[in-house]
């Protein structure tokens, strides 16, 4: 009864909002569609960034360093994802409606709108956990996430974070724009295309001796299998004992869109924007053993 009463509360505020958000839907579309396009910037790595906003909005996690980057990143609307997203916002704080958008669910638990939020805040769990055993983190294919400035300031380690050139130009000038502070970490511009990422990472001054924490998140089931395999050998190689390498993993049936339809239209929509989602591990039966068994392949 109090959940329906706070719907019933909350639509006329939508309503108010409706106009607002119209806009800021399509602010919000011209710049990640068209403006990123001619800068040459993923759409997933944006999406990336939008959740973090969102759920620093939705108090899932607080992110002021995502809000400070998305008001003065061009591939990005903040005041159009306040104007699309402010009745869910001030509702949520008025009187405290929930929804399944933007909630954390205990591990385990997870739907498919709610495993982004648990996926965010098991690798923050990671690099807090590790960032003080390791003499060196590496973020391949980081794109326009912020974990390493949340964690690794005055934390003693070296922190490379490696993407597409033009990514990486983009996220520095708008680190630059919004002031905040970079200066530790080295940015690695690599075209994984013609260039070893391994190479271009020891010329940027990585050291095999020191032990490592290779966090490569949401970025494997962009990549065909065996380039999967690849990268993971090369990061076992570049590793000593006590390093680390965390990274996720997918099923084929949801990378194939195929354990519902909500699953079909995200698998669809990404192949549409030419970042088809690709590699899977078989996880009908025994999730966990598929992924170790890979691993040890």
């Amino acid at each position: 009864m109090i959940r329906i009463l706070k719907f019933i509360l909350y639509v006329p505020i939508q309503i108010v909002f409706l106009p607002l958000a119209i806009v800021g839907i399509l602010d919000g579309v011209y710049r990640e569609m068209v403006k990123s396009r001619k800068l040459g910037v993923s759409f997933s790595a944006i999406m990336a960034l939008q959740y973090r906003w969102l759920m620093h909005y939705l108090d899932a996690r607080p992110d002021p360093l995502s809000v400070a980057f998305t008001r003065k990143f061009p591939c990005e609307s903040h005041l159009g994802l306040l104007a699309t997203f402010g009745a869910l916002i001030l509702s949520r704080r008025w009187f405290g409606l929930t929804t399944r958008f933007g909630t954390v669910d205990p591990p385990g638990e997870e739907t498919l709108v709610t495993t982004p939020g648990r996926r965010v805040l098991m690798f923050d769990e990671i690099m807090r956990r590790y960032v003080d055993q390791v003499d060196q983190v590496v973020l391949p294919g980081v794109g326009f996430d912020l974990v390493a400035l949340h964690f690794t300031r005055d934390a003693g380690v070296r922190v490379f974070e490696l993407d597409q050139r033009r990514t990486l130009e983009v996220k520095v000038e708008t680190l630059e724009r919004a002031g905040i502070a970079h200066d530790w970490i080295t940015f690695v511009p690599v075209d994984y295309a013609s260039e070893s990422w391994v190479e271009r990472l020891e010329a940027a001054g990585f050291d095999r001796t020191k032990k490592t924490l290779f966090l490569w998140q949401s970025v494997s089931h962009f990549l065909e299998a065996d380039r999967v395999r690849e990268t993971l050998r090369s990061m076992a190689d570049l590793c000593i004992d006590g390093s680390v390498v965390a990274q996720d993993f997918y099923s084929r049936a949801f990378v194939a869109g195929e354990i519902s339809k909500s699953a079909k239209r995200s698998a669809d929509m990404m192949g549409k924007r030419g970042e088809p989602w690709k590699f899977g591990i078989e996880m009908a039966s025994e999730p966990q053993e598929a992924v170790e068994s890979f691993l040890e392949r």
